[in-house]
């Protein structure tokens, strides 16, 4: 098979940059489902879009391919090159834009009569069908406005610009410099920012989670599935052990980890009866299935538990938790801490015991859950009280071993 850089469906540009930069950095010979010549053609492919963002290294297992960059230097997410990556033909490119050029004018047409204005206009000669299914595409995708003049379907170019948008554009370089690298499906905002070729090279992000643009189609489909109450079947890929399941799911919420930055659907499922939460990056495929009238009463439960969960997972269980952990503040020099206890604690109560002690209270589901974001308190902890025993005592013995493994004072 030859090289080619485009490629006709996004779906395997996903697969396989999930492949090489999600799953793991896998060498030629650990890429099993496909021949080592189609490793070798998608690994020219991404390091074509990648450029020098791109590294590898040889090790016991052979020659393992990479991403390395400096956040501090990036500009833009270089993963958004691989959108750009669909292939088209000569005649895909030639409708395209004399299509866009013909409805410029703002006079609604019909597809017959923009079949016959291309060839007249244009010389060049479209199929009825063809032209059909252009129509049809963009007005799914929004370029076109279709209404009805009797019983004729009439195109016009959408209102919707840019400029309509923002007639003030003095900040919209700024804006559109953050929308392209912070927001969800922030792939658009980039290439707008492209098209105007500015870039605000000032702006800069602490936590840049680049790989959410690989997920952004599945994410579009999923908040589809929970706005029209459908539900959602899912070809989930475990991370472990790479095996394929197809899941038939009621989509509840989704939810982004403010550690990691990795997304989650939480969704009920209903041939087990219990929730379950699916990362984004390791779903290969959604597709719309109808809802039903009982899928409303999971709805309304998965509401209820995730005010009392901490992570991404909702439990079976309905017993709760409490749990609470007094630190040590100073309140008129240290109201930083008293304001992490408050904007952190996701919903627990913030109280003063006495005058630099605060108390934080929560319920939850799971204690263990907490343990991750108790410890960035460690230096302040006066004490930990709550029903999970046991996760306390797990907690004070890892202080004590750690005191012991660094020669400190337990």
């Amino acid at each position: 098979m030859a090289y080619r850089e485009l490629v006709k469906r996004f779906e395997s540009v996903r697969e396989y940059m999930r492949d090489f930069l999600v799953f793991g950095y896998r060498t030629r010979r650990e890429f099993d489902g496909k021949s080592a010549r189609t490793y070798d053609n998608e690994r020219r492919r991404i390091e074509s879009w990648l450029g020098d963002d791109l590294r590898w290294e040889y090790g016991a297992r052979g020659k393992a391919v990479f991403l390395s960059m400096d956040a501090a230097e990036l500009v833009r997410n270089p993963l958004y090159r691989a959108w750009q990556s669909r292939s088209f033909t000569d005649n895909d490119i030639t409708l395209h834009f004399c299509l866009l050029d013909l409805l410029a004018d703002g006079v609604p047409r019909h597809a017959e009569e923009i079949t016959d204005a291309l060839a007249a206009r244009y010389g060049v000669l479209f199929e009825l069908p063809t032209v059909r299914r252009k129509l049809k595409e963009y007005g799914e995708l929004g370029i076109l406005d279709r209404r009805r003049q009797g019983r004729a379907l009439c195109y016009t170019l959408s209102p919707c610009t840019l400029d309509a948008l923002f007639p003030d554009q003095a900040r919209l370089p700024e804006l559109l410099c953050f929308f392209g690298e912070a927001a969800p499906l922030s792939v658009i905002g980039s290439f707008l920012s492209s098209r105007r070729g500015e870039e605000d090279r000032g702006l800069r992000f602490k936590h840049h989670f680049i790989v959410h643009t690989l997920e952004d189609q599945m994410l579009l489909t999923a908040l589809e599935a929970i706005r029209t109450r459908a539900r959602l079947e899912v070809t989930n890929v475990s991370g472990r052990s790479g095996v394929e399941r197809v899941l038939t799911v009621v989509p509840v919420k989704i939810m982004v980890s403010v550690q990691t930055g990795r997304r989650y659907l939480a969704a009920w499922l209903p041939e087990r009866r219990r929730f379950t939460s699916l990362r984004l990056d390791y779903i290969k495929a959604l597709s719309l299935r109808p809802g039903l009238e009982e899928d409303e009463a999971c709805r309304a439960l998965a509401e209820e538990r995730l005010a009392h969960s901490w992570g991404s997972a909702l439990h079976s269980s309905a017993r709760l938790e409490r749990f609470s952990m007094t630190v040590a503040a100073d309140e008129a020099r240290e109201p930083y801490i008293i304001q992490r206890l408050r904007r952190e604690s996701r919903g627990g109560t913030v109280e003063q015991v006495e005058p630099g002690l605060w108390r934080c209270t929560r319920y939850v589901y799971d204690t263990s859950e907490l343990m991750n974001w108790v410890k960035t308190f460690i230096g302040r902890i006066v004490s930990l009280e709550g029903d999970n025993q046991r996760v306390i005592d797990r907690f004070y013995d890892d202080i004590r071993r750690m005191a012991e493994m660094y020669g400190g004072e337990g």
